[in-house]
């Protein structure tokens, strides 16, 4: 490669400035022709510039010259950006297309020698020759192949200086002259334009043997001139076809040449700004890494030195923390024997208050008792009037129950019926069609006697719809047979289930008196609480609040209790307008197997006009039918045809008869679906009973949790009374051998007003939910809902469960 640039002259080539440059001009340029030189300088059409989705940048739409080169349609992952034929189009980076200029114009060039209207300037001069033909072939071949050859870039040529020429100035062929070189669209990647221009190199001393050499030019530069090999002139012969093809093969060939060295000065060009920008970056690394060892220096010392004054700073530290604490060590030992006096004093009047205040509260605490006793048998009131209410809810739902169970047998009895009808009905219809049919076949088999050779395919056809019409009635029957055992089994296990439920009714009338018994001990146990603390006042408003959200509850049941009853209103107006509808439906049904009696009879007359006609034409005499036999069998033909259009006719009205009878049958199994739906309503209502019936379960369980809590108060209270030895008549002094214990029991007793309360391990200061003690041991049951001495199947109420 270095010996091709030493070899080869220096062309400056002009960089491109018709690239993207602004955004503002990006609309302007499309509809205007590119150049690809990535992708062996294809050519085509600008017509998108923009984003595109999915990928960052800047792109470019291109529909290309070649069809087949591309690689979609102007559409990217479904999007359309623009339009051209399949496979050719092309979304590239803007920075890789490079846009074809219009021609420069003559003004604006300083030189006054005549420049043809071309695109590339060559820096390699023509050389001085005598004939005058030559020369003009030559130019006229390179502008032909100029005019056939679409330009990639254009260059500017700097005028060569020969000082050393001894040609005079004044001639056409003189330095400054511009020759015309066209550029190959078809080049390489850059590994083959190497290779290619290396092959070039190599056969360019071959051509310069054939011709006669000129001095070259030098070629100024701003950096470096390079020797320019001499250009061939060909030899002043006469014009001949092989000289001519000698020439332009020549020509071509060193058009080639010329592009291989703008394609190689352009890549030297690039190397040498790319080696500028590594070496300016190089400086840069090498000046930023000195700095940075600067800075590192200048950190470590400093680290060093504020290590040191930490160090310092650290034994100071550590001597004053050493004085203070023997500071500390003083005071705390005055300040303990001041507290030790101050809290014997203190504990002294806390003592002798504590007697005055247990006094009070004993006092406070039989007065609330009383209340609460009153409180307690209004409540307990309140819940037999609850009971009671709910023995008038579960009267009324039994009563429902039985509305509703008349309410279904009607409903079946009356489908039954409607069921019973209609199969009457339809084996009438059966009836009428085995007589149709009958006839049918009475007529097809004359029609066959007389007409054998005209009606086959009729006959065919007739005999085909007869056998579909007699299946799809057995198929109706076996329908509607199934249909009806169906319904049978449907009435069984609605008679079941509510006999299920008036059993589980019957059940809940027995738990509501034990719930009765359950609630008058509630009474008496709670006439027997009378000595309790004031946690026993704070459990106690603990239940009343629970009271109250169970009677919020109830009422919620009650609200959905009438809410079901609307529901069951709304679904008992929705069956009759059900029985109307049917109603209605069946008189449609009638009124339709009028109209089919009617075609029925209609056929049948046309049936015995048919007959007549042809009795008609066998009595006619032997010798008109010999005369006219032409005329009377086209009368018969066209008498046929009518009869055969007549019975198309009746056939297709049949068949619409049997299409109102299918929607008819859709109709009475929608009118089915919404029984089975009423009864799946009962159903529903039955299961809510049972939900209402778990929920008073609940409530008793949980009556008799609170009442376990109620017994575990009760034996709290005793335990702090007995603990409690309190002395009435000295109020200086106490005689109880552990007072402490109660001072300690009364802060606690202050301290729980705030705390959390837990029933499982009777301790403050976390709720159920929160409790972490060991529950493994016990025995869980889930019909009582509590952890004890028996399991799930063990359970003595498991009978009262369900």
């Amino acid at each position: 490669m270095s010996r091709i640039q030493s070899r080869l002259p220096s062309i400056p080539v002009r960089t491109p400035k018709n690239r993207f440059q602004a955004k503002e001009e990006e609309a302007s340029r499309t509809g205007q022709r590119v150049t690809l030189p990535t992708l062996d300088n294809m050519t085509g059409t600008l017509r998108f510039v923009g984003s595109v989705d999915g990928k960052p940048g800047i792109f470019a739409g291109i529909e290309l010259d070649e069809k087949g080169k591309g690689k979609n349609d102007g559409s990217v992952q479904g999007k359309r950006y623009f339009t051209c034929p399949a496979k050719s189009g092309l979304f590239i980076a803007v920075e890789k297309v490079v846009i074809h200029s219009p021609p420069l114009p003559a003004a604006a060039k300083p030189s006054s020698s005549v420049t043809p209207p071309t695109t590339r300037r060559s820096n390699l001069p023509l050389t001085r020759n005598g004939s005058g033909s030559s020369s003009v072939r030559l130019s006229a071949s390179t502008s032909t192949s100029t005019r056939k050859s679409h330009t990639l870039r254009t260059s500017t040529i700097p005028k060569t200086k020969s000082p050393s020429s001894p040609a005079p100035p004044a001639t056409n062929n003189s330095t400054g002259a511009v020759s015309t070189l066209s550029a190959s669209a078809s080049a390489a990647t850059v590994t083959s334009a190497a290779t290619t221009s290396t092959s070039s190199t190599s056969s360019l001393p071959a051509i310069n043997k054939k011709s006669t050499p000129t001095p070259p030019p030098i070629t100024q530069t701003p950096k470096k001139q390079t020797p320019i090999p001499p250009t061939p002139t060909p030899p002043p012969v006469t014009p001949s076809p092989v000289l001519s093809q000698r020439q332009t093969e020549q020509q071509d060939t060193t058009d080639q040449l010329y592009e291989m060295l703008e394609k190689t000065q352009r890549e030297r060009d690039q190397l040498l700004m790319q080696m500028k920008s590594k070496e300016t970056a190089w400086e840069r690394l090498v000046s930023s890494k000195e700095s940075l060892s600067l800075q590192v220096q200048e950190g470590e010392s400093q680290c060093q030195r504020l290590s040191r004054e930490l160090e310092q700073a650290q034994l100071t530290v550590e001597q004053l923390q050493h004085n203070l604490a023997e500071r500390d060590a003083s005071l705390a030992k005055n300040q303990r024997d001041e507290e030790k006096q101050s809290q014997d004093q203190r504990r002294i009047e806390r003592l002798e208050n504590l007697v005055r205040e247990l006094q009070n509260q004993l006092q406070a605490t039989k007065d609330e008792q009383l209340r609460l006793n009153r409180e307690h048998a209004g409540t307990v009131e309140q819940v037999r009037k609850e009971a009671s209410a709910s023995e008038a809810t579960a009267a009324s739902l039994e009563k429902e129950c039985e509305e509703l169970r008349r309410a279904g047998l009607e409903a079946i009895h009356a489908y039954e019926e409607s069921v019973i009808q209609l199969k009457q009905q339809h084996e009438l219809d059966l009836q009428q069609k085995d007589q149709h049919i009958q006839q049918l076949d009475y007529t097809i088999a004359d029609l066959k006697y007389k007409q054998s050779t005209l009606f086959d395919d009729d006959e065919r056809d007739i005999e085909t719809r007869l056998n579909e019409m007699s299946r799809g009635h057995t198929n109706a029957l076996s329908t509607e047979i199934g249909a009806s055992t169906d319904e049978a089994d449907q009435r069984h296990r609605l008679e079941e289930q509510l006999e299920l439920a008036m059993a589980e009714l019957d059940n809940e009338r027995l738990t509501i008196v034990t719930m009765g018994h359950e609630v008058d001990q509630l009474k008496l146990e709670l006439n027997q609480a009378r000595q309790q603390t004031l946690s026993v006042e704070q459990k106690f408003e603990s239940l009343q609040a629970d009271f109250e959200r169970e009677l919020a509850d109830k009422k919620r049941l009650i609200e959905e209790a009438d809410n079901a009853f609307e529901a069951q209103a709304k679904a008992e107006d929705e069956h009759y307008q059900m029985k109307l509808s049917k109603m209605a439906l069946e008189k449609e049904n009638a009124e339709l197997i009028e109209s089919n009696k009617q075609l029925e009879q209609d056929f049948n007359n046309l049936m015995d006009e048919m007959l007549a006609l042809e009795k008609q034409d066998l009595k006619r005499p032997l010798s008109n039918i010999e005369g006219g036999g032409l005329a009377t069998a086209q009368a018969a033909h066209g008498n046929d045809k009518e009869l055969q259009e007549k019975i198309q006719q009746l056939e297709k009205e049949n068949e619409t008869h049997r299409h109102s009878l299918s929607a008819e049958k859709n109709q009475v199994n929608q009118l089915s679906k919404d029984l089975a739906e009423l009864e799946s309503l009962v159903e529903s209502r039955v299961f809510s009973e049972a939900d209402l019936e778990e929920k008073l379960e609940a409530e008793r369980k949980k009556v008799a949790s609170l009442q376990r809590e109620l017994q575990d108060l009760k034996n709290q209270t005793n335990e702090s009374l007995k603990n409690f030895l309190i002395s009435p008549t000295n109020t200086m002094t106490t005689t109880s051998p552990t007072p402490p214990p109660a001072s300690t029991a009364q802060s606690k007793s202050k301290a729980h007003l705030n705390e959390d309360y837990c029933e499982l391990c009777d301790n403050y200061g976390h709720d159920v939910l929160q409790c972490k003690s060991d529950l493994s041991l016990g025995k869980y049951c889930d019909n009582c809902d509590d952890v004890g001495d028996h399991t799930t199947e063990d359970c003595p109420n498991q009978d009262e469960t369900f």
